[in-house]
């Protein structure tokens, strides 16, 4: 299989604008229409289809690192890619190319979407989940296995091919859990909040904060400390794509003792 950002002349720095310039220009000087080769356009398709987004682009990656759980749609060939990216050549550039009307291809269902709600540990241990997937108005059910990938992010959308029960490719769409304790944000690091009295935040002290991996770590709060102040663990978050772990940010929040106009003439000691 070719790379993909070869195939269009691409960096893996560029952004979506720069590859779908790319894709254009190839599209156009290739195109069946255009007197192009029909075997070049179907590759063409292909690549844009890799990496023509965000998403697309750490699908593309992480199938490199497990490309049997975590296939990409390229490997799908010629004969499937070809009637899909006649659409999208339509819309991009007015339908100089029309697919048969009688196209069967164009009646098939050719991919099936679930969601699975995963919860942040699934998604640090990476594991591997069991799914039942039913097609629907259909009697059709299959029973299966897939693995969660590493780095995936709230709301991706993972293609695994082949996997739907009646043959096609199954597209799960990850949304992560409430959890009691953390939030993961867009980057996969993890936030927690953490309360401390008035003392502590005036003379210092420590917290013994929980990790996902199920550690404990012992968290040093110095003197003065402020509500609000945010704390770094560095790659205690989520696993990332390519990446080392997001980190874990712990915010600071001071408990302010309620007074009243008594406890005035109290000494510090005995109002903390």
């Amino acid at each position: 299989m070719q790379n993909p950002y070869d195939t269009l002349g691409v960096s893996q720095q560029s952004n979506d604008a720069d590859i779908k310039k790319a894709y254009r220009k190839m599209a156009m000087q290739y195109h069946p229409d255009k007197g192009g080769d029909d075997k070049k356009f179907a590759e063409i398709n292909n690549a844009y289809d890799s990496i023509k987004d965000a998403d697309s682009r750490m699908q593309f990656e992480q199938s490199q690192h497990n490309p049997s759980n975590f296939q990409q749609s390229q490997n799908n060939g010629f004969a499937h890619n070809f009637g899909d990216f006649n659409d999208i050549f339509n819309n991009m550039f007015g339908g100089m190319h029309q697919p048969h009307a009688r196209d069967p291809r164009r009646h098939q269902p050719k991919e099936l979407h679930v969601t699975f709600h995963a919860t942040l540990e699934d998604v640090y241990h990476h594991r591997e989940i069991n799914l039942n997937i039913s097609i629907p108005n259909s009697t059709m059910s299959k029973a299966i296995k897939i693995n969660i990938p590493r780095g995936v992010t709230n709301g991706a959308v993972v293609r695994y091919n082949g996997m739907s029960p009646n043959g096609t490719d199954l597209l799960v769409n990850y949304s992560f859990k409430r959890h009691p304790k953390f939030v993961a944000d867009i980057d996969n690091n993890i936030l927690v909040t953490e309360h401390i009295d008035l003392k502590t935040a005036m003379t210092g002290g420590h917290r013994i904060i929980d990790t996902l991996e199920g550690k404990q770590i012992k968290l040093n709060i110095n003197s003065g400390t402020q509500s609000g102040t945010k704390l770094r663990i560095p790659e205690c978050g989520l696993p990332r794509s390519n990446l080392p772990n997001g980190d874990m940010y712990i915010e600071i929040k001071v408990n302010i003792p309620k007074l009243e106009s008594k406890d005035l003439y109290k000494t510090i000691a005995e109002v903390l």
